[in-house]
């Protein structure tokens, strides 16, 4: 492993002033736009096209390099941890800096601040026009300005925070029944997906807790109970309670168990460190393989994917107090990342499957989620 890794990473990034192609950017190139026809069934195939083709097409389409919301906020997480391990003034600086720029950029209306993503985004929930606020991208931004406020003791930074658990707490479309709530993903939608709700979750009970506002605190409360309700005996969760959702991958898992981390702090309720623990004795039994791979899906290992192994770094290191596997399992993993993901430029590649590696360096999927799990082992979590 590279003592140099994450500066390398760190400076390709500040190269490209944080910029980058995503995935699911497709529909950003005015041709594929101009091809879909706007035909909902046409748009996700041609994201599908493009997102699994192995050779970068984007530049010849003309798809745009582009700021992210979401990985502006895993970048200021990233400063706001190191920055409370070291203290140095480019730490401080680059706070101010990305959540300034998310300030900016916040999707704002009579129900709080939002952030969403910069292209048109079919999925199977239905089509959401670029910059439709996302409750997992706002949820992320929202804990970074926690994360920053609790470091800087910055009142922008925790007024901030607020308006996005403002959002979450009254911007999504919310459905009950008689074990809690779950909110939709966007305003647009009705889907009940585990790792929204947790993360939306957590922001409400990190927010709530420290203005002292209870329906925050009561709104967390009952979403996390609702998704604790849908967890299996095993641990595991599918990805998400509606028809089409039943899968289980090892990121996703990953993003409810670091909320449900943060739930089980800020409640002290021991049905929910339970689920905790046995939700993360589940990730460590079923996600790795036993040279430190890590695996995308419960039942099958490919494609193996740069965002699974960052998230599990991230995940092993801030639930490492939990099993003792956790510390040698993580120092396998960050092995295999840097074998099998890292390119001799600083950015790291995207997948690989059987035969072939995608080595496209999207920014938001793979770099900003990669640096921010090398801080946070660095820091220790």
């Amino acid at each position: 492993m590279s003592d140099t890794t994450l500066s390398e990473l760190e400076s390709w990034l500040v190269e490209r002033d944080y910029r980058g192609w995503d995935p699911f950017d497709a529909l950003n190139s005015p041709w594929l736009k101009r091809l879909s026809c706007g035909w909902y069934p046409v748009q996700r195939v041609v994201v599908q096209l493009l997102k699994r083709a192995p050779l970068n097409m984007r530049p010849l389409l003309r798809v745009p390099q582009l700021h992210n919301a979401k990985a502006m906020g895993l970048l200021l997480t990233g400063h706001a941890r190191r920055f409370a391990a070291s203290g140095t003034d480019h730490d401080r600086e680059r706070i101010d800096h990305f959540s300034a720029w998310l300030e900016r950029n916040a999707q704002r209306d009579t129900t709080g601040a939002a952030w969403g993503y910069p292209f048109d985004w079919p999925n199977r929930s239905g089509f959401f026009p670029a910059g439709t606020p996302t409750v997992v991208t706002t949820a992320f931004i929202g804990l970074g300005l926690v994360e920053a406020y609790r470091v800087t003791g910055e009142d922008r930074l925790l007024a901030l925070a607020a308006e996005s658990a403002q959002f979450v707490h009254s911007g999504l479309n919310c459905r009950r029944d008689t074990n809690g709530v779950c909110a939709s993903y966007t305003p647009l939608d009705q889907a009940r997906v585990h790792n929204a709700n947790l993360l939306g979750a957590a922001l409400l009970l990190e927010v709530g807790t420290l203005r002292d506002e209870a329906r925050f605190v009561d709104a967390g409360r009952e979403r996390v109970g609702w998704s604790l309700a849908q967890q299996a005996e095993d641990g595991s969760w599918l990805y998400g309670a509606d028809p089409g959702q039943d899968w289980i991958d090892s990121f996703h898992t990953g993003y409810n168990l670091e909320a449900l981390d943060r739930a089980a702090r800020l409640t002290a309720d021991p049905v929910c460190a339970d689920a905790l623990t046995r939700g993360y004795r589940y990730y460590l039994d079923r996600f790795f393989l036993a040279d430190g791979t890590v695996k995308y899906y419960h039942d099958r290992a490919y494609p193996l994917d740069a965002h699974a192994f960052a998230h599990a770094l991230i995940t092993l290191t801030r639930l490492q107090r939990l099993n003792e596997r956790s510390l040698p399992l993580r120092t396998l993993v960050r092995r295999q990342l840097e074998t099998r993901f890292r390119s001799g430029q600083g950015f790291f590649y995207y997948q690989q499957q059987p035969r072939y590696t995608n080595r496209i360096p999207y920014t938001r999927w793979v770099q900003a989620w990669i640096w921010l799990a090398l801080v946070t082992m660095e820091e220790g979590g």
